[in-house]
């Protein structure tokens, strides 16, 4: 096996059966080649969607038909008998991540010097347009268009721009249909474009529910690019791409595209390796280890006392400063010990790498800084001859702890940074427009009335709860509570609402005693065993999946404090089930007397009712609807068997349910929910739930016309109360229980959000114990470069952190039950550990 090319499980040998990407084909040709340095493979594809005929540049390797031979790096290949399909199995073609340009897989058998005798096209443009293509090709929003264009060199970008030219496109006209040679990749400046493909599970096991069917998987407006994989593979299209209005495209030929593409990918490949070159680390590394490091490795950047690496977080990702200063801190009885300083060309977190151990320092930007990311993947495979290099470093920071408790110097910083991070969080809470709001209406939460014995008769409108003498008058809530501890049927789960079919299924469980800051206990279905890892449990498994990368989950539900009195349990709670290609995920936020038992109940019943929908898979929007709807009559007739007051207990809830290519999301009430993208250079926000708040027109409306009162008790601040009273004083015009007012309804709001196989994206799903003080954007801002360099268990402690750290600066002790269930979408093999597709993480503290 030839040097950095290990641990991938395929020794290449001619005539073995292997994959690319998702296509089968057959190894003819092992070696060294005269059109690029090191070892490359020769495969002979089943379908013709590769590159030559077995020849590069008039030098035959093997022979096969045209378009069926493909040259690549070891790395790439797959097992045949993983996923065997064959050339039926081929209608959408699986695509591969951008961020593979700099790895060379898709562009790996271009050569530039094949593309040097022959002159590129150029066509005038305004200087006006040029700046308007500039500017669409960098910040599009298209994640794939940045990723393809954002960073080229300049020259390179340049001449892209000069061979672009402009057509015109009317509405109904079809850019591209199935199966047509490409031989253009065009770029949307104007209009909007319908995109139809034949949806298909790409790693499907046996799941024959999981068939294909033609429908429209895209919609692209200005900026999206469109055949983009067909150009880079040189392979027909897999889809109808069709105006749905007049519209204008940008495009390039196919040849000039390609030959742009590698002359830039070339360029960077050569400046990464000449700074490789000069590290001290690298210095047992051959040329061909170097060139695959170089390859695979990402750059990330860093602003001036940014947290690189944070003191007892369990990533495992070693990193190489490029450009810029940081400094090591670890945290002693006396603060924060500066302990070593890092310029170009140093290496740190390579500990926790090889370890498996939490981070022993934390590390910060001195200055704007700019690092080359290793993970473990990526270290196992090219840099095993550091090995040892790289343990004799081990000893360092206990020499440093050594030093820090031998009274070492005072980091002359940290008591000016953590200033500046006080400083810098009340500036950004002083912003806040709902600061003021939000402290009133957390501050007075806990006091809202309650009164247990108020009954509703839906026969006559009452102004006024009646006082009716009753013996479970005497009852205090901490009592009933206890009596309920004893009804398994309220606080155990319930196996008629198992879902069957699921793989995986997750939700929380009740548990007495729990104190502030305690995870909520786990339940779990299927055959899918954890694996501990510190205080987090990790599942993994394979399963069928339509995207090209992997998922992982993450969830966090910890207990707040609400008083030194409240008697209740943490009453949010959480949900994933997997079902074939199908993922399920909620969050539930209870409140009231019995908040707990109710959104218990929900994490159930709403998964049961879903999967049992007549709707399943075909109407999500309506599938969705009446799920929510059953599950509130679920509850109203449990609250009549169990006497169970839903008057001033309920909960709000969002629901997303992921299958390729849509993203569908269903909300009621303040549990919102948002859809992101995590891409390094597309981290935005995509989409995000407007919580039901009753000064809403629409929302007021209805309430008034059913005869509740609404009312203002703050600035911008609105409650719900029955006319007349002072009783409950709902703050959101849609949820789960909250009987007492006419008008609160269960109907949720849904949205569907479109992606791509290969699209970075992740979803939040939290309580308002995250959104709060933390607004979607903000969010995005914390999460998104934790989520590529971290991952998602670590973007999800780092969301709970900062959003406790703003409850403890507007509310002092008083902090809400916290959830945050996050899903990070294609996740790509170099963050993912072993073989499988699917992630499910969960803390259990306390």
């Amino acid at each position: 096996m030839a040097a950095g090319y290990t641990g991938d499980g395929v020794e290449p040998r001619v005539g073995q059966r292997v994959k690319v990407s998702a296509y089968p084909g057959t190894v003819r040709f092992v070696g060294e080649t005269h059109f690029a340095p090191g070892e490359w493979v020769g495969v002979d594809l089943d379908p013709p969607v590769g590159k030559n005929d077995g020849s590069v540049q008039n030098v035959q390797y093997f022979s096969c038909k045209k378009n069926h031979g493909l040259f690549v790096r070891r790395q790439v290949l797959k097992p045949a008998e993983a996923n065997e399909v064959n050339e039926d199995d081929v209608d959408e073609l699986p695509v591969a991540s951008r961020s593979s340009l700099d790895r060379r897989r898709g562009i790996c058998t271009w050569s530039s010097s094949s593309f040097d005798t022959r002159r590129r096209s150029s066509y005038f443009k305004s200087s006006t347009h040029q700046l308007e293509l500039l500017e669409l090709l960098t910040s599009s929003k298209d994640s794939k268009t940045r990723v393809l264009f954002s960073n080229l060199p300049k020259e390179v970008l340049n001449d892209m721009i000069q061979a672009m030219f402009l057509k015109s496109v009317p509405k109904g006209e079809k850019l591209l249909s199935k199966m047509q040679t490409v031989e253009y990749l065009y770029l949307v400046k104007s209009g909007l474009f319908d995109i139809f493909a034949e949806r298909q599970v790409l790693h499907s096991e046996s799941e024959t529910s999981d068939r294909a069917r033609t429908m429209r998987a895209f919609q692209a407006g200005p900026g999206y690019a469109l055949g983009d994989f067909s150009v880079l593979y040189s392979a027909v299209s897999s889809t109808d791409i069709i105006a749905i209005e007049d519209s204008e495209v940008w495009c390039i030929d196919l040849s000039d595209f390609q030959s742009l593409m590698i002359k830039g990918s070339e360029q960077r490949l050569k400046e990464r390796m000449a700074f490789l070159k000069r590290c001290d680390i690298f210095h047992e590394l051959n040329a061909e280890q170097l060139a695959t490091l170089a390859e695979v490795a990402e750059a990330e950047e860093f602003v001036d006392n940014e947290t690189i690496l944070r003191q007892g977080e369990t990533d495992q990702a070693m990193y190489i400063l490029l450009d810029g200063d940081a400094e090591a801190c670890i945290q002693g009885d006396q603060g924060e010990v500066g302990v070593k300083t890092y310029t170009q060309g140093d290496f740190f977190g390579e500990i926790a790498l090889l370890l498996g151990e939490p981070r022993k320092a934390s590390v910060y930007a001195r200055g704007d800084v700019t690092c080359i990311v290793i993970t473990k993947p990526v270290f196992d495979r090219v840099l095993g001859p550091l090995k040892d290099f790289l343990l004799r470093n081990v000893s360092k920071y206990q020499q440093y702890s050594e030093a820090i408790g031998a009274g070492g110097l005072l980091h002359k910083d940290s008591h000016a940074d953590q200033e500046h991070d006080r400083e810098r969080l009340a500036a950004e809470l002083e912003e806040s427009k709902q600061g003021s709001r939000c402290l009133m209406t957390k501050g007075d939460r806990a006091h809202t009335m309650v009164n247990l014995e108020v009954k509703m008769d839906d026969e006559e409108e009452k102004t006024q709860p009646e006082k009716q003498a009753d013996p479970a008058r005497s009852q205090t809530l901490a009592e009933r509570l206890e009596e309920d501890w004893g009804k398994a049927q309220l606080v155990s789960p319930t196996p008629a609402f198992e879902v069957a079919k699921s793989k995986f299924t997750a939700f929380g469980g009740l548990r007495r005693g729990e104190k502030f800051t305690c995870d909520k206990v786990l339940c779990t279905r299927g055959q899918i065993a954890p694996v501990s890892e510190g205080l987090t449990d990790v599942y993994r498994w394979t399963g069928p999946s339509w995207l090209t990368g992997c998922t992982h989950v993450s969830v966090i539900c910890q207990k707040g404090q609400k008083s030194a009195s409240d008697p209740t349990p943490n009453q949010d709670n959480y949900f994933a089930v997997h079902i074939g290609s199908i993922g399920l995920y909620g969050v539930l936020d209870g409140h009231g007397p019995f908040g707990h038992l109710i959104s218990f109940r929900l994490v159930q019943t709403l998964p049961h009712f879903l999967t049992t929908s007549r709707h399943w898979s075909q109407d999500w929007e309506m599938a969705l609807k009446e799920s929510f709807l059953a599950a509130q009559q679920d509850l109203l007739a449990l609250a009549a068997t169990e006497n169970i007051n839903l008057e001033a207990s309920g909960a709000a809830g969002s629901v997303l349910v992921f299958e390729g290519p849509s993203i569908h999301i269903a909300h009621i009430g303040d549990a919102g929910a948002m859809v992101g993208s995590w891409n390094r250079q597309d981290s935005r926000l995509l989409f995000g739930t407007e919580d039901h708040k009753p000064n809403t027109p629409k929302e007021r409306e209805r309430l008034e016309s059913q005869g509740s009162e609404v009312r203002q008790v703050d600035v911008d601040s609105y409650r719900i109360y029955i006319k007349n009273s002072n009783f409950p004083g709902l703050t959101m015009s849609r949820a789960f229980g909250d009987t007492a007012c006419r008008g609160v309804v269960q109907e949720p709001n849904y949205k569907q959000v479109f992606m791509q196989p290969d699209e970075e994206l992740f979803a939040i799903i939290a309580s308002d114990g995250i959104w709060e003080f933390l607004d979607y954007a903000k969010a995005v801002e914390l999460t998104s470069k934790k989520l590529r360099l971290k991952g998602a268990k670590e973007a999800g402690q780092f969301l709970v952190d900062a959003s406790r750290k703003r409850w403890v600066a507007y509310c002092g002790d008083y902090c809400d039950d916290i959830t945050a269930l996050i899903i990070q979408w294609n996740v790509s093999a170099k963050m993912s550990t072993g073989e499988t597709n699917h992630e499910f993480s969960v803390s259990r503290h306390g």
